[in-house]
């Protein structure tokens, strides 16, 4: 009987796994990890065959070899063989190419790349123009954009390659509100002291505002809802998502059971009710998505509270208002009931997304890659080390740190992942996801599509 043994990884390699799988996904994160672990052990340095790494990384067969040949093709590993004493040709094996903190800094390198690339991909998903304009962000039947002719040069300088750039930039970033703990990453990844780029950061009443901001240059970088980014582009803003931030939407409908009189439980509970919207916001698109979806819409009666939605709760000019996950966790107290439903339980919305122009995509491909891997670093930081990031970050917005870490952490775990950020790592956004929410913005008149 042939007997063998494995090194594999344990609890204490799971920082390391978390913060690549920010850049590469959750497997291919775990076999990577495995294949630094080993690089930095001196009685393991010796390259691992598929089975090791199959057996240490604690990922299936297939995962592995997927796996693997995207590292390779990423050249984040080197490929050679085993060395071995049985007879025959001897077994491929894999190593990691250079230290754990240069893998890291490369993994989302790349990945910042991959998601400019996919903001192009979704520019041609959401416009459909004919070949006569010369517009650059023309659809092609079908194939991807070719990045050379259509936007410039596709690797933008020569960092992408080395993971080196000559010096620090600064970006501005657009915020969709006043700083709260769901920025605790971008403000996390401000301080430029691990990367190639500093954030300043300007608040706006909304993500219309900020939209408008980086539409009109006053920023580089914005936080914006999808949905305002979707209306705003048919206004003809030229604003590109660039990663989504929270991948499913926080936008909620709410009530309290003394304003509803009684539990509200069921959509169709709705049917002749009063429902508080703030016209034009993030909140009243999804708000109006969700009764369409819901089959509701023409059953209820929208009031424009110009964004007093407790206000008109309390006042009982409503029945039900709509608004972010934390707002009924503020109205809620011993004496008063709040009942929710989030839309994106119902519809599945992008939540905020990262957005620059169309111009910033062509030619400042180099200042975007930055802010991504800067954003990348601190969602990991926010992430894996929720309470240091807390306590720097509290100072700030002058709010307990124990606050900001529970607020951020109950948002991540409902609304900051799902499967596509699990096998491709975090921002992941699709060009067909977009243009589905279009659809349905579109289909149910809350989107114009003729530029008003």
């Amino acid at each position: 009987m042939d007997v063998r043994t494995f090194p594999v990884l344990t609890d204490e390699d799971h920082p390391l796994v978390a913060r690549l799988s920010v850049g590469v996904g959750e497997n291919t994160a775990r076999v990577l990890a495995y294949l630094l672990c080993r690089r930095a052990d001196p009685d393991l340095a010796d390259p691992a065959t598929r089975t090791a790494i199959h057996i240490g990384a604690g990922v299936s067969k297939n995962a592995a070899a997927d796996a693997l040949d995207d590292l390779v093709a990423a050249d984040l590993i080197d490929e050679t063989t085993a060395e071995t004493a049985a007879p025959g040709r001897p077994p491929k094996a894999w190593y990691a190419a250079e230290s754990e903190s240069k893998t890291i800094r490369r993994t989302y390198v790349r990945h910042a790349n991959r998601l400019i690339e996919q903001g192009r991909h979704t520019v041609t998903a959401l416009e459909s123009v004919s070949s006569e304009s010369g517009d650059p962000c023309e659809a092609d039947s079908g194939a991807a954009p070719n990045p050379v002719d259509e936007w410039g040069d596709a690797n933008g300088s020569d960092s992408t390659a080395t993971g080196v750039r000559s010096a620090p930039e600064r970006a501005s970033i657009a915020l969709n509100w006043q700083s709260n703990p769901l920025h605790l990453p971008l403000f996390a990844a401000g301080d430029g002291s691990a990367s190639d780029v500093s954030f300043t950061f300007d608040e706006y009443d909304g993500s219309r505002e900020a939209a408008s901001a980086v539409a009109s240059a006053s920023c580089d970088v914005g936080v914006a809802g999808a949905a305002t980014i979707l209306r705003e582009r048919t206004r003809g803003q030229p604003i590109v998502p660039i990663a989504v931030y929270f991948q499913r939407s926080m936008v909620v409908l709410y009530t309290t059971q003394a304003a509803f009189g009684g539990p509200f439980e069921r959509t169709d509970q709705l049917e002749g009710r009063r429902i508080g919207i703030s016209s034009g916001t993030e909140t009243g698109l999804l708000g109006r998505l969700f009764l369409e979806q819901a089959g509701v819409r023409d059953a209820v009666e929208l009031v424009d509270i110009d964004g007093e939605e407790q206000a008109a709760l309390r006042s009982g000019s409503v029945d039900a208002v709509t608004g972010m996950v934390p707002d009924p966790d503020r109205l809620e107290t011993a004496e008063r009931t709040v009942d929710a439903v989030t839309v994106s339980d119902a519809y599945p919305a992008y939540g905020p997304a990262l957005i620059a122009t169309e111009r910033t995509l062509r030619h400042r491909k180099p200042l975007l890659e930055s802010v991504l891997v800067a954003a990348m670093a601190g969602w990991a930081d926010a992430v894996y080390a929720t309470e240091t990031a807390a306590k720097a970050f509290a100072s700030e917005i002058d709010q307990p740190s124990e606050h900001i870490a529970r607020t951020f952490d109950r948002a991540t775990d409902r609304f900051g992942s799902n499967d596509a950020v699990r096998r491709s790592g975090w921002g992941w956004h699709s060009p067909d996801e977009w243009r589905n929410l279009k659809d349905a913005l579109a289909q149910g008149g809350i989107l114009k599509t003729g530029g008003t």
